[in-house]
C-alpha cells in the first residue's frame, strides 16, 4: 500500500504559561524594564531559547523552545521548567531530573532575560584557580557513569582526560566525542561548541565533567558558554558521477559498489564517524552464499530460495513488489560473495555462545542456519553490547574505494538538507553545511539517498506512528534522505512498518549513582516481566504475546523481543500488597528471568532473595518517571489515561497501585521511500526518477507491510542493506558513465 507523505517542516515545540496573580512579587527585589526579552543558550542538541514577558515588577510569562531537544527529556522538560521559573521569580531553580543539559540551558537563557529586563550586564568573569579536578556524570552507559580530570593553568583549560566510562561498551561513539570534542572545547575555551553528531550523549557528558571542574575552580559554567564563532563561506564540489548521501553501512556498500565500476563518488555523512547504526548489529540474513556455504556447510545451500520467497509474500500480503523481493532473495547469495571477495568483508557466526557458523532465525526454527554475524577483529574478541565490532570493515573497503579514483572522497560531520535542482526540476546535486557553518554544493549526475530512515525525527514519528520511540545507538536518522526524496517528487512506501524493535527496558534509563546496579536490574525486572497484568496508554488490560516472536494467530500479531504495544509502550501493575511481598520474598522466577538483551546496569537478582530496598527501587522509579503511583483516577490524570477504563480495568478507585513502564527500544524505522527493483526512487505514479536511487532504511518498507512489523527472519535488514548497496550503486554508476 502506497501512502504519500507531506513534506516535514521541522517546527518548534513552545511551551508557554502566564504567571498567577499570586506570582506578582518578584523574589529578586529588582525593578525591570517592562517588556519583552529573549534569551539563548546550548543545550542537550540544540539551542534552547527562552522569552519572558515582563511587568516593572514580576516575570509574567515565560515561553521555551526547545524543540531541537530529545522529546522524551529535554522536550517534555519545558513546561515543568515554565512552572519554576514563574514560581521562583528568578533563574535560580531545580530543574528537571532527567533534563540536565536542558534544564541548565534554559536557566542560562532565563538569566540572560532577566539580565535584559534590568538593565545590568553579567558579572566579570571569575580568575579559575589552577589545578587539576576531578568529576563524573551520566552518560550514554549503562553500567557505570563518566569520570573525568579537567586542568586549569593560568586560568585557561589545558587539558581534558576521560579517566572511566562505560559508553564505549555500546559502541565506537564515545572514542569518536573524545577524539573530536575535547579539542575543540580546549581550543575555543567554551562550553558552547557543538556535540559531535552520532555521539551527542558522550558529548553532553564531557561538557557536564568541564562544567563541574570550572565550578570547583572558584568559576560559574555559565560564563563559559560563549558563542563560537561559525564560518560563512560556501564551497563549491563539481563533476561527481555519484554522490551517496550518509555513509551508514548501505550507503558505505553503495559507494564501493559505484566505485567499483569506475565511477567518481563523493559521499556526506553527518556524524563524525561513518557506519551509523550498522556498526550496532550482529549481521546479516544469508541465501547461498557459495563462500559461507563453503566454510560452514560442507558446499551445501544454507536456505531453499523458493521457501524464503514464499514465505515473504505470504507475511508481506501482496505481490506488489515481489520483483524485489525475489532479487533480494535469489541474488543475495552472490552479492555477499561480491562483497567479500572484492572488499575483504568477513563473517565467522560467533554470536549467543554459539558455535562458528550460521545461526538459525528468530522465528523458523527449520530455518537453522540463517543469519551469520560479522566478524569482530583479528582475534574476533572486541564486541561490543549490540554485537562485533566491524567498523574496520568498513573503513577498509571505503578506503579501498576511494583509491579507485583519484577524485573519490567523502566528508564527515556534513549534514545534508536539501538536493540542488536545475530550471527543469531535475537533481543536479546536494546541498549540505559543515559543522563549522561551511556550506557546501556538490554537483553530480546521480545521488543515492542513504540517511536511514526516520528514528531520530520526532515530527515524522508522530506523524506517522502517533508517537516516538526509545532508540539503540544514535537518532542521526532524521528522516532527511526520505524527505529530499518527496522533495524530488518522489513517493513512500509502506512507510508505517513497524520500526526494528529487538530490545524492552523502562523509558528512562537511571544512568547516575541513585540505585546500584542489583537495584537497578529489580526494576527492569519489574518492567519486563510478563507474569503480571498490564495497561495500554488508554488504561485498557494489554495482552503480552509471546517474546519469542511467534504467535498463532493473525501475521500482524507476531513481534520480536518486545510487543508493539500503543506508542510502543505499556505498563505493568503493581499492588502494594505486591510490593510488599517482593520486599519479604523477593522476585518470583519470571520476574528475576526478565531480563533486556543490551542496555543492562550489569546487576544480577536470583529469584526468592528478598529485596530490602524496594521502596527506595520504586521511590527512584517515580522521581525518573519509570513508575507511576496512585488510584486508577491519579494514575489516570498522570498518564493521560481514559479514566473509566482505567477504573474499570483496575477495579476501583480506592485502592493504590504502582504502574511501571515497559518501553520498546528500537534500531530504526523500516518504511521509505518507494523504489523499484533498481533502487530507484519512483514516483507517485510509478514512474522512476532516473538519477535518484534510495537504499537501507531509506527505502526497505519495499520489503514489508505497513502497520506490521518489519520481516522478522532475522537480520534481514542487514541483509537489505548489502543487496540494496550493490544494486543502487551498481546502476547509478552505469546511468552516470553512460550520460
Amino acid at each position: 500500500m502506497k501512502k504519500v507523505f507531506a513534506l516535514l517542516l521541522c517546527g518548534a515545540l513552545v511551551v508557554s504559561l502566564t504567571s498567577c496573580s499570586s506570582n506578582t512579587t518578584t523574589s529578586q527585589q529588582a525593578t525591570y524594564t517592562a517588556g519583552t526579552y529573549t534569551g539563548s543558550s546550548a543545550g542537550h542538541s540544540s539551542d534552547v531559547v527562552v522569552e519572558a514577558v515582563f511587568s516593572d515588577s514580576a516575570i509574567e510569562s515565560v515561553t521555551i523552545d526547545a524543540s531541537g531537544e530529545t522529546e522524551s527529556y529535554g522536550q517534555a522538560a519545558t513546561e515543568e521548567l515554565v512552572s519554576q521559573f514563574l514560581d521562583a521569580q528568578s533563574a535560580e531553580i531545580d530543574g528537571v531530573t532527567g533534563a540536565t543539559e536542558t534544564s541548565d540551558a534554559a536557566k542560562r537563557a532565563m538569566q540572560q532575560a532577566i539580565d535584559q529586563a534590568m538593565g545590568t550586564t553579567s558579572e566579570e568573569v571569575a580568575t579559575l584557580t589552577d589545578g587539576t579536578y576531578s568529576a563524573k556524570a551520566s552518560s550514554y552507559g549503562t553500567k557505570g557513569q563518566m569520570e573525568g580530570e579537567v586542568t586549569i593553568s593560568g586560568g585557561a583549560i589545558t587539558d581534558i582526560v576521560i579517566t572511566a566510562e562505560s559508553d564505549s561498551q555500546t559502541g565506537q561513539w564515545f572514542g569518536v566525542a573524545q577524539e573530536k570534542l575535547i579539542p575543540r572545547i580546549i581550543e575555543s575555551q567554551s562550553l558552547a561548541v557543538d556535540s559531535i553528531t552520532g555521539a551527542t550523549t558522550s558529548s553532553g557528558a564531557i561538557k557536564s565533567i568541564v562544567a563541574q571542574a570550572i565550578e570547583q575552580a572558584g568559576g560559574n559554567p555559565d560564563d563559559w558558554y560563549k558563542e563560537v564563532e561559525k564560518k560563512s563561506d560556501t564551497v563549491t564540489l563539481e563533476d561527481y558521477d555519484v554522490i551517496v548521501v550518509g555513509l551508514g553501512g548501505s550507503g558505505i556498500l553503495s559507494y564501493i559498489a559505484a566505485a567499483d565500476e569506475g565511477a567518481s563518488v563523493f559521499g556526506i555523512e553527518a556524524a563524525g564517524e561513518i557506519g551509523g547504526n550498522s556498526v550496532s548489529t550482529y549481521g546479516p540474513m544469508v541465501v547461498n552464499s557459495e563462500n559461507l556455504n563453503a566454510k560452514y556447510n560442507n558446499g551445501e545451500d544454507n536456505l531453499d530460495p523458493d521457501d524464503v520467497y514464499q514465505t515473504w509474500l505470504e507475511y508481506v500480503g501482496t505481490d506488489e513488489k515481489a520483483d524485489i523481493i525475489y532479487r533480494t532473495i535469489y541474488e543475495n547469495g552472490e552479492i555477499m560473495d561480491y562483497y567479500m571477495d572484492t572488499f575483504g568483508f568477513s563473517f565467522d557466526g560467533k554470536a549467543f555462545g554459539g558455535e562458528s557458523g550460521y545461526l538459525a532465525s528468530f522465528v523458523r526454527p527449520d530455518w537453522d542456519k540463517e543469519w551469520i554475524v560479522f566478524t569482530a577483529d583479528e582475534d574476533n574478541t572486541k564486541w561490543y553490547d549490540l554485537g562485533p565490532d566491524k567498523l574496520w570493515q568498513f573503513q577498509n573497503a571505503l578506503d579501498q574505494a576511494k583509491a579507485m579514483n583519484e577524485k573519490n572522497d567523502y566528508q564527515l560531520e556534513l549534514t545534508a538538507d536539501e538536493l540542488i535542482f536545475d530550471e527543469s526540476g531535475n537533481v543536479v546535486g546536494v546541498h549540505a553545511v559543515s559543522y563549522d557553518g561551511t556550506q557546501y554544493e556538490v554537483y553530480g549526475k546521480t545521488v543515492i539517498l542513504a540517511t536511514g530512515g526516520f528514528l531520530g525525527n520526532d515530527e515524522m514519528m508522530n506523524e506517522v506512528f502517533g508517537s516516538t520511540i526509545n532508540a539503540v545507538g544514535d537518532t542521526v536518522n532524521k528522516g532527511a534522505g526520505i524527505q529530499m526524496g518527496i522533495s524530488a517528487g518522489g513517493a513512500t512506501y509502506a512507510l508505517d512498518t513497524l520500526p526494528m524493535v529487538h530490545i524492552s527496558q523502562i523509558p528512562n534509563l537511571i544512568r547516575d549513582d541513585s540505585l546500584t546496579p542489583e537495584e537497578k536490574t529489580v526494576l527492569t525486572s519489574l518492567s519486563l516481566t510478563t507474569d503480571v497484568s498490564a495497561l495500554k496508554e488508554d488504561g485498557s488490560f494489554y495482552q503480552n504475546l509471546d517474546d519469542t516472536g511467534t504467535s498463532e494467530g493473525d501475521s500482524s500479531e507476531l513481534t520480536v523481543g518486545i510487543v508493539y504495544a500503543p506508542g510502543f509502550h505499556y505498563y505493568n501493575i503493581y499492588s502494594q500488597e505486591d510490593i510488599d511481598n517482593i520486599r519479604t520474598n523477593g522476585l518470583s522466577e519470571a520476574q528475576a528471568a526478565a531480563a533486556p538483551i543490551a542496555l543492562t546496569s550489569g546487576g544480577v537478582v536470583e529469584a526468592g532473595t528478598p529485596i530490602e530496598t524496594i521502596d527506595k527501587i520504586m521511590e527512584v522509579g517515580i522521581e525518573t518517571k519509570n513508575v507511576f503511583k496512585g488510584t486508577a483516577s491519579q494514575l489516570a490524570s498522570q498518564l493521560g489515561m481514559d479514566e473509566a477504563t482505567t477504573i474499570a480495568s483496575l477495579g476501583d478507585d480506592e485502592t493504590v497501585y504502582y504502574l511501571v513502564e515497559c518501553a520498546g527500544y528500537a534500531y530504526g524505522t523500516v518504511g521509505g521511500l518507494d523504489i523499484d527493483a533498481n533502487c530507484n526512487v519512483l514516483r507517485e505514479d510509478g514512474t522512476p526518477i532516473e538519477n535518484l536511487f534510495a537504499v537501507g532504511q531509506d527505502s526497505e518498507g519495499v520489503e514489508n507491510a505497513g502497520g506490521k512489523p518489519y520481516t522478522p527472519w532475522g537480520g534481514q535488514a542487514q541483509m537489505w542493506m548489502f543487496v540494496s548497496g550493490k544494486i543502487a550503486g551498481e546502476t547509478a554508476a552505469n546511468y552516470a558513465l553512460a550520460e
